[in-house]
């Protein structure tokens, strides 16, 4: 169900769209409570099929986890700009070939409580609840590709395998995935991140998406979350633990916040417990274990070089999904974990992929 609608403004309104709209609509929590999410509503121009337009869900790469790190909400002097418009040339290309998008800001962005970050079970709630609402209320056909970058990977992993067995997608016909640089195995990459004794130049950004991680899993562990109200944390951690709820991830990436922290000063005297379990989070998380149904079309643009998700780890999450049956197809570009969604690189080749889909679906 919508709750309100606005008409989106600055960087949110795209230029390629028939119209852009801000909405909370309603959802439930990580604990199952009734709860308000927010995200952004895009149609294509001109007259919608009779059936209505067919249905693309895009999840965004990390911003942040508090409402002022919400997409839906971007101006062009924000902090955390880049970010929130890097899929803009995916979604373009999409909203071109006559797919509606809806961007979901996720449970905890742009509405009521803290973020669960890179939990999937959230993560696939806020995509698939956006799009059932958006449905009731928008020309939008039962046709569904369910896409993302980054952590927005993980949203459409995550709605893409759930799906099946959600009794609130019923009505939803999931055609396919396109992942783009998803990350998988953060219990190794994190795991040897949290032992960096100093902030290596250019990797300001690690501490703040471990404190990020923390944050997020303390939601679906409460154990964890006694843990870190307690003595799970340093001294300089609980500091800046409260800016989690007031700065986009650039800006806790601030000499002033988690940036100046290396990663191996961010526990306290608990702190084998809480690294435990959260590697325990990052295993119970993880896409490489999602189950897809057999035959499912699967698109993976993941980048050669990438800092974020490295090239070893993607490719066994490759071949995890591959041996499920699914249509894989996958390309590796020689960029970063960012890049990957320049103009000149996967969004157009990606977007008529999605397109091919459809003209599939409609000679067979």
């Amino acid at each position: 169900m919508i709750v309100s609608t606005e008409s989106a403004a600055g960087p949110a309104a795209l230029a390629a769209a028939g119209s852009s709209e801000r909405i909370a609509y309603a959802s439930t929590d990580i604990r199952g409570k009734p709860t308000t999410m927010t995200g952004l509503v895009h149609l294509p121009m001109g007259v919608a099929p009779k059936a209505g337009w067919p249905l693309v869900t895009y999840g965004h790469m990390t911003t942040g986890g508090c409402d002022r790190a919400a997409p839906s909400e971007a101006t062009w002097d924000h902090p955390e700009l880049r970010r929130m418009t890097q899929g803009h040339a995916f979604i373009g290309s999409m909203l071109e070939r006559g797919y509606a998008v809806v961007q979901p800001d996720y449970e905890g962005i742009g509405g009521p409580g803290p973020h669960p970050y890179l939990i999937g079970q959230s993560l696939a709630r806020s995509v698939i609840d956006m799009a059932v609402a958006v449905r009731s209320e928008y020309p939008i056909s039962n046709y569904w590709v369910s896409a993302g970058h980054s952590e927005g990977a993980v949203a459409a992993l995550w709605a893409g395998s759930t799906a099946a067995t959600d009794p609130k997608a019923e009505g939803l016909d999931l055609r396919g995935i396109c992942a783009f640089t998803p990350v998988t195995r953060m219990d190794q990459t994190i795991g040897a991140s949290l032992l960096m004794p100093v902030v290596l130049p250019g990797f300001a950004v690690v501490s703040p998406l471990i404190a990020l991680m923390l944050s997020g899993a303390q939601t679906e562990d409460r154990q964890l979350a006694v843990l870190l109200a307690q003595d799970g944390l340093s001294e300089r951690a609980k500091s800046v633990w409260s800016h989690l709820e007031t700065r986009s991830l650039n800006e806790l990436c601030q000499s002033d916040s988690w940036g100046a922290i290396a990663p191996r000063h961010i526990l306290g005297p608990a702190g084998g417990e809480v690294r435990a379990r959260l590697l325990a989070s990052f295993k119970h998380n993880d896409v490489a274990l999602l189950r897809f149904p057999r035959g499912l079309p699967m698109r993976v643009d993941a980048a050669v070089f990438d800092e974020v998700a490295p090239v070893w780890l993607t490719g066994r999450a490759l071949k995890a999904w591959n041996s499920q049956g699914v249509h894989l197809t996958s390309r590796w570009w020689p960029a970063s974990h960012s890049s990957v969604l320049s103009q000149n690189r996967a969004p157009e080749v990606a977007a008529e992929w999605v397109r091919q889909l459809d003209s599939n679906s409609r000679r067979g």
